[in-house]
Parts: C-alpha cells; sequence; structure tokens
C-alpha cells in the first residue's frame, strides 16, 4: 500500500497538469517510471553527512503520522559509486534524487544514474537528503554538506577539488539550487539553526562546479524563480539543463533558460523531443554532460 500511495502522490503533484496521455511512448512512460520500485538495493559505501546529534534543523520529526517516506531517525547520508578498475576518473558527481520532497526516487534517479556516469569517469555520489515533513530549506542545507563532505575527501578519491559536479532530478535539482543559491562557499548549517555546532568540514566550500538541472531549476516546488534579481549578481556556476517537450514544466524550464541567457551566465541545455517529466538516465544526454564537462574543467 505506501509504495502504491507514492505513485498517486507524485501524479498528482507533478503530471496532473500535463501528463494525461499515459501511453503515448511505452518506452518513456512516465506512470510505469514512477511505479518502479524505489529504495536503492545495493552494497555500496555510505557516508552520513551530519555527526550524530548535529544535524541542522527546524523540523522536529518524531512520529511518523503523515506515511512519510523516512522514519524519523533517518540520517541523511550518500551512497558511493566507484569507476571501474582501468577507467581515469574524470570527477565528483553528486546526485540528487527526485520525488517531490515526497519521497525519493533511489534507483531510477539515483543508483541507475549513477552507474552510468562512473561508465564515463566520474565517481559517483547518490544523495538521500531529508524530505517531507522537512523543508526544502533542510532539503538544500543537506546537499550543500554533502558538496563540502566530497570536496574534503577529493584527493582519497582521487579527483581535483575543482571538479566536482552535482546532478538533480526534479525535487532534486530544486534542492541542489538552494545549495548554490542559499548555502554557498563557507556558509554552515548555523544559517538554518542557531543550535548546529559548526566543524572542520563546514570550512570548505560547498559551491559546485557546475550544475546539471534534469527537469528541474531554480526555484521552488513547482515554481520556478524568474526574478532577475535572484542571478543578476550572484556568481552562478555554469548550468546545463535537460528536459522534455512533454513536461508539464516545459514552459517553465524555458522562461529560465531565457532569462539566464539574457544575463550572460555559463548556461547550456538540451531539449528532448517527446519526453515526459521523469525520464532519469535514459535519453543520451549523459553523454552530453560528459562533453560539456571537459570543456567546463579544462
Amino acid at each position: 500500500m505506501k509504495r502504491i500511495s507514492l505513485v498517486v502522490i507524485i501524479l498528482l503533484t507533478v503530471c496532473a497538469v500535463g501528463c494525461s496521455n499515459k501511453k503515448k511512448n511505452d518506452d518513456i512512460n512516465v506512470y510505469d517510471y514512477y511505479s518502479k520500485e524505489q529504495r536503492e538495493n545495493t552494497d555500496s559505501d555510505i557516508i552520513y553527512l551530519w555527526n550524530k546529534g548535529n544535524m541542522p534543523k527546524t523540523t522536529n520529526y518524531t512520529e511518523n503520522n503523515g506515511n512519510y517516506f523516512d522514519e524519523p531517525g533517518f540520517e541523511p547520508y550518500m551512497t558511493i559509486y566507484n569507476v571501474p578498475e582501468g577507467v581515469k576518473v574524470k570527477g565528483a558527481m553528486l546526485v540528487s534524487l527526485g520525488g517531490a520532497f515526497m519521497f525519493s526516487s533511489e534507483n531510477t534517479e539515483g543508483k541507475e544514474v549513477a552507474e552510468a556516469f562512473v561508465k564515463e569517469g566520474y565517481i559517483s555520489f547518490v544523495v538521500h537528503y531529508r524530505v517531507r515533513p522537512y523543508t526544502e530549506r533542510e532539503s538544500g542545507i543537506d546537499i550543500a554538506r554533502a558538496i563540502k563532505i566530497v570536496r574534503s575527501k577529493s584527493k582519497k578519491f582521487g579527483i581535483g577539488e575543482e571538479k566536482i559536479a552535482v546532478v538533480g532530478f526534479s525535487a532534486g535539482g530544486i534542492a541542489n539550487g538552494r545549495a548554490v543559491l542559499e548555502y554557498n562557499g563557507d556558509i554552515n548549517g548555523t544559517s538554518l539553526d542557531s543550535n548546529y555546532i559548526p566543524d572542520k568540514i563546514d570550512e570548505i566550500s560547498s559551491t559546485p562546479n557546475a550544475v546539471i538541472m534534469e527537469y528541474s531549476f531554480y526555484g521552488r516546488l513547482s515554481v520556478a524563480d524568474l526574478n532577475e534579481s535572484t542571478f543578476k549578481d550572484f556568481d552562478l556556476p555554469p548550468t546545463y539543463y535537460v528536459y522534455g517537450t512533454e513536461d508539464p514544466f516545459y514552459n517553465q524550464f524555458n522562461a529560465l533558460v531565457n532569462l539566464l541567457n539574457k544575463l550572460n551566465k555559463n548556461i547550456e541545455s538540451k531539449v528532448l523531443n517527446k519526453y515526459p517529466h521523469g525520464f532519469g538516465a535514459r535519453g543520451d544526454w549523459i553523454r552530453l554532460i560528459d562533453n560539456w564537462l571537459s570543456k567546463i574543467y579544462q
């Protein structure tokens, strides 16, 4: 019953405004996509984002009385996907899961994406950030902390400190955007929670070197930030947008890409014809991102 209810939630939240043709393209059907089992099944190593008892928060979550995806004791973490032996390491890719901040699509927008990027030479970290009942701000600061941790361990993983990218799907991209706009640089958990105690990792920059928005945008759930003042004087990392023509948020994606191009930000975009919201690793966009990053990292 829990999986069914999650499917209903995401369809109502994301697709009710534009995904009416259920059988338009069986190969990239968003209904089939969100009905898959979403719990990540892997033997990968994990890294917890926060020290025990020192996680910044504004939400007091003590009882799962709303069919929430994670239990009250959930601790945000990353799963690590190393590149195959013999493959040259090009950088790190942090993967932020979609799910409308109601659940986390851990396989289709996590494991499958990470496995695709490691084949291209990117050590990948699937970020399991906080979702409802936590706020989008709490989700965003989890992403920022994840970036700091990966950068702090760059020598261990054999990656350059300036070769750390984030890719976010739907809500995951919005959470990444929060990290970029609100929790960048050496900003730490005290900006959210005055009781948080900073540590050495907090001194490290949380600004990614590249951002990939997969059917997502800078803004909040369902609403792109189209305010010129947000971006005009902000040093926005290079950002690549990938989205489909059948996405209910297609017009918002276009509007934000046009705004950022108008402001002369470092923006690239790829529009996939007849693709809906939620296509995951499909669409050959990972090859395009690999080529783009090779130029960004020169």
